[in-house]
């Protein structure tokens, strides 16, 4: 073989001489081994092969490419199962062709780390096999300090085990396995929303499962995104409380777990003359009296309350009764009480001391009705009767 060839093959190999050094290497060794002519092969193993036992196990091979030797070296903390023979005798000339699963490996390897996902592969032992250089990047870690160890070294021990063994067991069962969750990573200090999916690598001609391919899609940004139009849709941007939509969405919800002792008072608040204060002071100074109005009330709230904006100068709540069957005098009496010191407050807006007092009806859950919108107009009713007493 005509040595220069070597720097046009496109297969991975490289021939040392008697001394061990390198006389000349694919382009693959260079690209992916940074291995070059005129350096010594040995010392660039990471295990101890050494000149003497090569020359030894290998001098007395017959001279010609078609007569192989099967051994292994290490590189880059990966095990490389080789191929050596003698090309030229005097002087002596040995041939190292990487194998075939190799050259497969490192093409793999070559197109993996431009992938902008996490790629990984885990053993049975739950052991890094290969990671990709945007998983390095994403956890602020290097390739050798991930491969051969545990994913839960990586991952946490936390969501390890409560997530992703489960999720890894079933996929070496042989099922496709695909989720989403939070991750934290301790050397960025940062949470991570990572899309996960879990492929069992099978034995070659066997149903057996040998390895877990992972692909994870960081969507960190698309989940936070997701929350900030969440938090808009079903919040109100003035008071801060919750709004109609959230209402809608926690009713169906109370309502797919209600049992036939639950129950529920929804109150309807309107502030009396509240079209006073926007003509006399201005929309900003009405704007700060609803805000902190909208504080006050919720302060009288117990923990499993409910409390929204329905809009303009109204609100809903959705109190909680437990198995309390009331009567409407009893509950409005109650509810008059937890009122009584919110109905005397006294608000400073700039350089305005301002009263405020509301009105309010009640409907009862599920007793009158178990549709919300027939709850709202029931409560309306009432709480305009109770306007029309006052005035």
């Amino acid at each position: 073989m005509n040595t220069d060839l070597l720097n046009y093959v496109n297969f991975p190999a490289l021939i040392i001489d008697e001394h061990g050094e390198v006389i000349s290497r694919s382009k693959h060794i260079k690209d992916v081994y940074q291995i070059n002519e005129g350096d010594d092969f040995f010392a660039l193993c990471d295990s101890k092969a050494s000149l003497s036992e090569f020359i030894l196990n290998f001098s007395n091979m017959p001279l010609g490419s078609n007569d192989k030797c099967l051994t292994h070296f290490s590189f880059i903390k990966k095990n490389i199962e080789v191929y050596v023979s003698i090309i030229n005798k005097s002087p002596i000339h040995f041939l190292i062709e990487y194998s075939a699963d190799l050259v497969q490996d490192a093409s793999v390897v070559d197109l993996v780390d431009h992938s902008n996902n996490l790629l990984s592969l885990v053993d049975k032992d739950y052991h890094y096999l290969s990671v990709n250089e945007q998983y390095c990047h994403k956890w602020g870690m290097e390739k050798f300090e991930i491969i051969n160890q545990h994913v839960a070294t990586v991952l946490g021990e936390e969501a390890f085990n409560k997530v992703v063994k489960k999720e890894l067991d079933l996929c070496f069962s042989g099922k496709i396995r695909t989720y989403t969750d939070w991750f934290y990573s301790e050397k960025k200090k940062q949470m991570l929303f990572l899309k996960v999916a879990y492929q069992p690598v099978f034995e070659n001609q066997s149903d057996q499962v040998k390895s877990v391919a992972v692909t994870v899609t960081d969507i960190t940004d698309i989940q936070v995104q997701n929350e900030k139009l969440t938090e808009q849709a079903f919040h109100d941007s003035l008071t801060t409380l919750d709004n109609r939509h959230a209402l809608i969405e926690y009713f169906e919800k109370i309502s797919a777990t209600l049992t036939r002792n639950d129950c529920y008072t929804l109150v309807m608040i309107d502030l009396d003359d509240f079209k006073r204060v926007n003509d006399l002071y201005g929309h900003n100074v009405g704007d700060e009296l609803l805000k902190a109005f909208a504080t006050n009330l919720k302060n009288t709230l117990r923990s499993d309350d409910f409390c929204c904006r329905w809009g303009g100068d109204e609100f809903v709540l959705l109190l909680a009764q437990g198995q309390t069957i009331q009567t409407l005098e009893v509950a409005t009496e109650s509810i008059n009480e937890r009122f009584y010191a919110l109905q005397k407050k006294v608000y400073h807006v700039g350089e305005q001391q301002l009263s405020l007092t509301f009105s309010f009806g009640l409907a009862f859950f599920p007793e009158q009705s178990k549709n919300l919108k027939q709850l709202i107009s029931i409560a309306d009713l009432k709480m305009y009767s109770e306007k029309n007493v006052k005035s």
